[in-house]
């Protein structure tokens, strides 16, 4: 009998089976979270500052049209001096609306009826 210890007698690949067991273990959960996790965090992030750009958009989409009626207000009571400038207003920015429709309705895309 050997006066050596037992781990003396283990081959080095003995030792290393326990780390090459942890890398695996390691790589394929970092390859799950990879595809799973990292991926939907992007998503997440990219609806979110979707859903920011579209609240700033339609922030500065109502500031717009106030400063716009507020300005044809004001242009309409300088022109004609009446009490219904603010109506005036209203009612040429809905005909511009109108025209606008009319336009896009004209260019559509017709499907044929099957």
């Amino acid at each position: 009998m050997t006066d050596e210890p037992p781990e003396a007698l283990e081959t080095p690949e003995d030792n290393d089976f326990p780390i090459k067991v942890a890398d695996l273990l390691e790589a394929v959960a970092t390859r799950i979270r990879a595809m799973t996790v990292d991926r939907i965090a992007r998503v997440i992030t990219f609806i979110t500052l979707g859903m920011v750009a579209l609240t700033l958009i339609g922030l500065a989409f109502i500031f717009f049209l106030v400063g716009l009626f507020r300005v044809l207000d004001e242009l309409f009571r300088k022109a004609c001096d009446c009490g219904y400038s603010m109506e005036l207003a209203y009612a040429a920015v809905g005909g511009l609306f109108l025209l606008v429709g009319a336009l896009m309705w004209r260019k559509r895309i017709r499907h044929e009826a099957e």
